[in-house]
């Protein structure tokens, strides 16, 4: 059996990766990103594999790949997302939106995840309880949104959340022991957060490593009959 995550390349990615390795030693783990670096701590049941990108040409060529080469997998945990880059970073104001920060973060945040999971449902087997996990943001929450402000990323992750809200409606149907959650990670020490870390208390930052430890955790406990929710890294459902 194999587990898959997707965007290990960055900081949370490769915790995950590793974390996952350890809580779940008979499984082999694959290491997808862009630019796959093998960690000083990695681990033998570790295969690291680069992807062009996480659209429905790469994603199913690599899918593809896996379903011949006879492997089963048992569930993926993606990290695929961003918050900002060089040309784009959070709005505080109305007049600081563009079509193309809009854009930029609705095809990173939404678009790109429900890809690969169009793309990785034909090995997801029917009958038996699997997962997929992608990591969201409580900020991405319409009723828990009481700052304003970050309009294309709150936006992108409520889109991700109802995405992934519709997916698992459907799929209750044609894959009835299948998960389908979105889980909030906390602000994890990583260059995702590095230019927001100066407001954030050190008891509200948590390392990479503890995070994964905790997002495991939650997968772990994970049931059918959870499916289509938004989990907090705690283990306690938030509302969408």
């Amino acid at each position: 059996m194999a587990m898959v995550v997707l965007g290990a390349g960055g900081g949370l990615g490769r915790a995950i990766t590793l974390e996952l390795s350890k809580q779940y030693p008979d499984e082999r783990i694959f290491a997808l990103s862009r630019q796959p670096e093998v960690p000083e701590t990695d681990s033998s049941d570790v295969t690291y594999c680069r992807i062009e990108d996480y659209d429905e040409k790469a994603l199913g060529a690599w899918v593809s790949e896996f379903k011949n080469n006879g492997e089963q997998l048992s569930g993926v945990v993606s990290t695929i997302g961003m918050l900002h880059d060089e040309e784009t970073f959070p709005e505080k104001k109305l007049t600081d939106i563009t079509a193309d920060n809009l854009n930029k973060l609705f095809s990173v945040n939404a678009v790109k995840p429900m890809l690969a999971l169009k793309a990785f449902l034909p090995i997801l087997d029917r009958k038996k309880t699997r997962f997929w996990v992608q990591l969201s943001a409580k900020v991405g929450s319409i009723e828990d949104n009481y700052l304003g402000g970050w309009y294309a990323y709150r936006s992108s992750k409520a889109g991700l959340n109802m995405l992934l809200k519709t997916a698992s409606i459907e799929l209750k149907r044609t894959h009835k022991n299948l998960i389908v959650a979105a889980i909030h990670p906390g602000t994890t020490d990583t260059r995702l957060s590095e230019p927001f870390q100066e407001r954030i208390s050190t008891d509200k930052l948590y390392s990479p490593e503890l995070s994964a430890e905790r997002i495991v955790a939650v997968v772990k406990n994970l049931k059918p009959e959870n499916t289509g929710a938004l989990w907090h890294w705690d283990g306690s459902r938030l509302p969408y």
